[in-house]
């Protein structure tokens, strides 16, 4: 990206165009980008705005059947609310940011847009932003687990190849936050609520086996004590699941501490279906370190290949 701007700054002439645009304030800047969008769709026509359906890949509808992947969003939001999770219904775009200012991911691998925010990529960020919200508004029993849980379509911005695989797709997700309450009780009882979750769907509706993969992370202070009681709590609650772990890549700054993949084992065939994991967000917004946050999703086209 850095050649690509130094390119566009020699065609503009003007070396500091996008420090004087970034450091006018929120209004004016969406008011630049607006203006700039009016104007260069003020030059298409009905023949371009067909032309750029057949070529942008971030268009291209959907290959699965959408009856079929209604009826999976249904039955999991069903199954989740029955499993005490309060399910949320999310907007198609989230606050700018929501993503990339936790270092997470990069900005572009976004698509950014107007008005401050950008096209939703990752429904868990914004899971995550709505119970920090709830926390600080002392809206929430932070020394419960509490669960939110949404299906969602997100757009993501770097290049995909490979069968059943676009620019957009659905996914299902549970965020859930509760208050450290010691000896690493909080973060067991998060990861085994997940997981629990996730064996009774695929074995009861896939009629599959559960595979599961334990990544070590960094991020907690003993790192290697608090993954050796993760481990070993997944063995205690899954002694008939096929359980590996991953020692090896360890540094990991989107993940704390573990993160997980989810495998379902089914007529020789063994297909990554989810995965999730620790991470500190909802922390680093209310200030409180030891508010947790556990996270993870599932790819419903992928389910659909059951």
């Amino acid at each position: 990206m850095d050649k690509i701007a130094e390119r566009i700054l020699r065609k503009i002439g003007i070396p500091d165009f996008f420090d004087r645009v970034c450091a006018l304030d929120t209004a004016d800047f969406n008011s630049a980008l607006l203006k700039l969008f009016s104007v260069r769709t003020a030059q298409s026509s009905p023949q371009k705005v067909l032309r750029t359906f057949r070529e942008n890949r971030f268009v291209v509808p959907g290959r699965v059947d959408p009856v079929k992947l209604h009826q999976l969003e249904f039955d999991l939001l069903t199954r989740a609310s029955e499993a005490g999770m309060e399910t949320k219904l999310l907007s198609p775009v989230a606050p700018m940011g929501s993503c990339s200012v936790f270092g997470c991911v990069s900005q572009n691998n976004v698509v950014s847009a107007a008005r401050n925010v950008e096209v939703l990529s990752d429904p868990t960020n914004v899971l995550a932003i709505m119970l920090a919200n709830e926390i600080m508004g002392n809206r929430v029993d932070s020394t419960a687990g509490t669960h939110y849980a949404a299906t969602a379509r997100v757009v993501r911005g770097q290049h995909v190849r490979g069968n059943h695989l676009c620019a957009h797709f659905g996914l299902f997700c549970i965020v859930s936050t509760a208050k450290d309450r010691g000896s690493y009780q909080c973060e067991k009882e998060l990861l085994t609520y997940h997981l629990q979750f996730y064996k009774r769907l695929l074995e009861t509706t896939y009629d599959g086996k559960t595979a599961i993969l334990l990544r070590r992370r960094t991020g907690y202070t003993a790192y290697e004590d608090f993954f050796e009681r993760m481990y070993s709590a997944v063995q205690e609650l899954f002694p008939d699941s096929s359980i590996s772990v991953d020692l090896e890549s360890e540094q990991n700054h989107y993940y704390k501490g573990l993160n997980f993949k989810l495998y379902i084992q089914k007529d020789g065939e063994t297909i990554e279906i989810g995965d999730g994991g620790f991470v500190d967000w909802i922390g680093k917004m209310t200030g409180n370190k030891k508010d947790r946050c556990f996270i993870s999703s599932l790819g419903l086209e992928r389910l659909l290949l059951f």
